[in-house]
């Protein structure tokens, strides 16, 4: 990261303008801030968090959240305006991180943001969450199933946003096609449970200041029966779902909530 000096008084624009051109996120207006063009923010735009908290029955008001993967902070923020007791976020891209305590400075959200992998934090966390968010982050993992298993360790709820592998629906998109090798798939188990992954290059520039992807140069795709079955395997017995989109032109893409009931 380049040293600069700003010659302009303190305020929030000259905070947000450290990373001018790399925000993807609008801020709301009440912040009266300019810094990206989606209203990741805005409810009515990025209404997961509602979502989530509506099949809830009592919400997510006064809930203990671990947030994976917050990006921008916006599903955070939304959380804290739902009442969420606490949030705790992990964030391993270190210019999303930065971002992420520029929006908790600006916002005054009071949610703990961590710069480091998640997957180790899980492995030797001590405490149990009310709900873990796993939005954007289960098709980055090179271990998908492993993921699964430490969130199950850590909560009885989950909430996850994520695409998923459906060949037909691949091998007619090109650009989708093309960077899936199929030669490099594999089958993966996970105590009893077996499932097929499938392997995506990122083929692309990873340097980048807005990549937004995982830590490898490549991920595993899960098939949606085998999401489904690993989370009904570790307990979560009720799963309810949001949105399914198997047209998504970055691949087939769903969200929904996942629950144990008998805990």
């Amino acid at each position: 990261m380049k040293l600069k000096y700003t010659k302009q008084a303190p305020s929030n624009q000259t905070i947000v303008d450290i990373f001018q051109g790399l925000w993807l996120s609008a801020f709301p207006e009440e912040y009266n801030i300019v810094a990206g063009s989606i209203k990741h923010f805005d409810f009515s735009v990025e209404p997961r968090v509602k979502w989530g908290a509506s099949v809830l029955s009592n919400g997510i008001k006064d809930f203990t959240v671990l947030e994976l993967g917050p990006f921008e902070a916006y599903n955070t923020w939304q959380m804290e305006r739902l009442s969420a007791k606490s949030v705790i976020a992990i964030e391993s891209n270190n210019v999303n991180y930065l971002k992420c305590l520029i929006v908790k400075e600006i916002t005054g959200i009071k949610a703990r943001f961590l710069y480091g992998d998640f997957i180790p934090y899980l492995e030797q966390c001590p405490i149990l969450f009310d709900i873990v968010w796993a939005s954007g982050v289960l098709y980055h993992q090179v271990e998908p199933l492993k993921l699964l298993e430490l969130i199950a360790n850590v909560t009885s709820r989950v909430f996850i946003h994520t695409h998923y592998y459906v060949e037909d629906v691949i091998k007619k998109n090109r650009e989708l096609s093309r960077i899936f090798i199929h030669q490099r798939d594999m089958t993966a188990r996970y105590q009893r449970y077996q499932a097929r992954l499938h392997y995506r290059s990122y083929d692309t520039d990873k340097s980048a200041p807005v990549f937004a992807g995982g830590a490898e140069d490549y991920s595993y795709w899960m098939e949606k029966d085998d999401i489904f079955g690993y989370l009904r395997y570790l307990g979560f017995d009720r799963i309810t779902m949001g949105v399914d989109d198997a047209r998504n032109l970055n691949g087939p893409a769903m969200f929904f909530m996942a629950e144990k009931t008998t805990v």
